[in-house]
């Protein structure tokens, strides 16, 4: 039996809580030093150490839920005795942890665990359903804090999907099928449901209405994901919504993106910040010195980026970063060390290779399921059949039009929004077509998604040489849908 959680433990936190984040509050000092954890509360912390980043001195670990603390979690630490312990990925840990301290583990030990049952399906837990009360977690039925409102029971699990592509998501690593970079970690919510029937969404296996098995589907949660998209330093702000990635990019430039809590390009409008140099300390060095909008196309498309030269600064780059989300609110502080300049993540495999060339496409099974919740367009989706064909045909038009006048950074909505409309169509609207022609339509609509993360890629690169036969992809992929459904 699980150990019962006696508060409400933020989802959110032990999903991406800050490597190290300050609040600058009146009459308290900027970085609180190492001595004041043990006047806080120490709860018991066991996890696995996914990554060890000596250069940054920084770990990756799976933890353990700590009630009163923070729930399971992947995310980021520095250890209180650095160079005292040599961990590797794989080493199960214990340590101890403090009340308000999501950055440091303190007397870490290596420790020897049973391996863990297989087959097993994760445990029931129970969230909130009301906006602003995502991050609440308990291990039994209840009601929200705030809403009163019932909590709503689910499974939580480790999955994997595309960095940039994040509609893609399977059980187990591996590589994109888009890029061919490595899949990422992430947090999701696992569900079983019926292909031919939309309203199945049932937290247990069992049996379709046509006798089929239920198939797993996932569907990505707030806060659960924390990858770097850029690869640079993820941090998460105090208020429980607000994410943000520091970068070091070359010769000498300090760039920092912004994400909501679930790790989309937030717009920097009314946001301020100012970094400066620090030494080993994190004693500020040099003057603070505001950042400025990111100009050209990439700004364009997201609106979430804050930059500024920094000359003069060698390797390892040491910076405190003090960002404003509104002109009236408080400041927060960030730590960044860079031992090295931060680098795009690129494909696991050289896509010309011929190792890439013969990764297969996924099948179509239990394992990967394509989400058909949106990331970048945020308009609501029709819900009729005739109101989602005719937006599938003008988001087509769409591509087309602005492939023929060479805008090729803008295409990636319109394909983005037909891929999305795609999926509706195959979810919530597969009973109205002949059962014969349901595989053609869950043919036509992975290939359709396909193309679209394709032409979203490739558009950002500028690369109309490879768009014109993810194009051809593309239109027959929607001419096949639009045929299935209008002969319906």
């Amino acid at each position: 039996m699980r150990p019962s959680i006696t508060v409400v433990v933020m989802l959110l936190a032990s999903f991406c809580a800050p490597i190290s984040a300050q609040t600058l509050a009146p009459g308290t000092p900027s970085k609180p030093s190492a001595t004041q954890a043990n006047d806080k509360k120490a709860h018991a912390f066991r996890g696995t150490v996914e990554k060890v980043d000596a250069s940054a001195g920084i770990l990756t670990v799976s933890g353990e839920n700590v009630p009163g603390w923070m729930g399971a979690m992947t995310m980021n630490y520095r250890i209180d005795k650095p160079g005292s312990l040599a961990l590797k990925a794989g080493d199960h840990i214990s340590a101890t942890v403090y009340d308000g301290d999501f950055s440091t583990l303190h007397d870490v030990r290596v420790v020897i665990v049973n391996a863990p049952a297989t087959n097993d399906l994760p445990p029931v837990s129970y969230v909130c359903p009301t906006p602003g009360e995502e991050g609440v977690l308990e291990d039994k039925p209840g009601s929200c804090p705030q809403s009163g409102a019932p909590l709503l029971p689910i499974r939580i699990t480790t999955v994997y999907s595309c960095l940039k592509f994040e509609s893609f998501i399977q059980e187990k690593p591996g590589v994109c099928p888009v890029d061919k970079s490595e899949l990422v970690p992430i947090t999701a919510a696992l569900y079983f449901v019926c292909k031919d029937d939309s309203k199945i969404h049932q937290l247990d296996p069992g049996t379709c209405g046509d006798g089929s098995p239920r198939k797993k589907s996932y569907e990505r949660r707030p806060h659960g994901d924390h990858n770097p998209r850029h690869g640079g330093q993820f941090f998460m702000a105090d208020d429980n919504w607000h994410h943000l990635e520091g970068t070091w990019v070359e010769p000498h430039t300090f760039r920092v993106y912004f994400y909501n809590d679930m790790t989309q390009p937030l717009a920097v409008t009314g946001f301020s910040a100012q970094v400066a140099q620090s030494d080993a300390n994190g004693n500020d060095v040099a003057p603070f010195v505001s950042l400025k909008p990111v100009q050209g196309p990439v700004q364009a498309k997201d609106r979430n980026i804050l930059e500024l030269p920094v000359p003069a600064t060698g390797l390892p780059a040491k910076l405190t970063l003090r960002v404003k989300f509104k002109p009236d609110d408080k400041e927060r502080v960030f730590d960044f060390t860079f031992a090295d300049y931060s680098r795009e993540p690129g494909s696991a495999t050289p896509a010309g290779s011929a190792s890439a060339q013969a990764t297969p496409s996924p099948q179509a099974g239990d394992s990967v399921t394509f989400t058909s919740g949106t990331f970048r367009p945020e308009a609501p989706l029709p819900t009729t059949t005739p109101e989602l064909l005719k937006e599938l045909a003008e988001n087509a038009g769409s591509v087309k039009m602005l492939l023929d006048e060479g805008n090729l950074t803008a295409l990636w909505y319109p394909a983005i929004r037909a891929k999305d409309i795609s999926l509706a169509l195959e979810q919530s609207h597969m009973g109205e077509v002949p059962e014969a022609r349901r595989p053609e339509i869950m043919s036509a609509v992975r290939q359709l998604t396909m193309a679209a993360w394709q032409i979203d890629a490739a558009g950002d690169l500028g690369n109309k040489e490879r768009l014109l036969p993810l194009y051809r992809d593309f239109s027959a992929a929607v001419a096949e849908v639009q045929s299935i459904y209008g002969s319906r």
